[in-house]
């Protein structure tokens, strides 16, 4: 009995300092991880919407009064986003002036999990440009998507409602708003084709809603 007591003791104590080292590493890492994603978010912000000098936080998911009205961007659309999420919406300005949104999406249909990139939407409705914060797909194939800027370069500078994937390459003699896969990638390249729908459908309420 005295040995099963008191290896629980010393059991115990190693679970204790553990706890309490592991308490200190994240509090030591807390803050310079939080500004280390906030520069990223900044980056993206300048990537996908250069003619804004300063931008302005319309919604988040780190404010849980936000949550409802995340959910009701893509609500009210007929296409399934039920795999998306729209994590934050940031007003661009310039001059006090909107000039275009950062539209964040979390696309959960990722071939090995969940996509999060910023779309940059001009005012006008043009989709400007998509820049990845994280992303981990297989490396020479989903990972393209991030790693080879032909396929969201089909997404860039470009006006419609919603984008078509097309899988036999043929997009690029479709039109701009159908776009080709990655090739060996079709479920990453489905993936964020959706995830930029929904953000195109999320500005048309944000514009219909007469946020400014």
């Amino acid at each position: 009995m005295g040995k099963i007591i008191k290896d629980a003791s010393v059991l115990f104590i190693i679970t204790l300092v553990a706890g309490v080292l592991l308490g200190l590493v994240y509090q030591v890492t807390k803050e310079p991880i939080a500004a280390q994603n906030e520069k990223a978010k900044q980056e993206a912000y300048r990537t996908v919407l250069a003619d804004a000098s300063e931008f302005e936080v319309i919604y988040s998911e780190e404010n849980s009064e936000d949550l409802d009205s995340l959910k009701a961007l893509l609500a009210w659309s007929d296409d399934d986003y039920s795999k998306d999420d729209i994590s934050e919406v940031v007003a661009g300005k310039s001059n006090g002036e909107t000039v275009g949104y950062v539209i964040t999406v979390v696309a959960h249909d990722g071939y090995a999990g969940d996509i999060k990139f910023s779309v940059g939407i001009s005012k006008e409705g043009e989709c400007l440009g998509t820049s990845i914060l994280s992303i981990g797909e297989t490396a020479g194939l989903g990972m393209r998507a991030k790693t080879d800027p032909s396929y969201l370069n089909q997404f860039k500078n470009v006006t419609t409602d919603k984008f078509e994937l097309v899988t036999d390459g043929t997009g690029s003699e479709a039109g701009d708003s159908v776009v080709d896969a990655i090739s060996g990638s079709t479920v990453t390249s489905k993936a964020m084709a959706k995830g930029i729908n929904a953000a195109l459908t999320a500005f048309k309420v944000l514009e219909e809603g007469g946020n400014n």
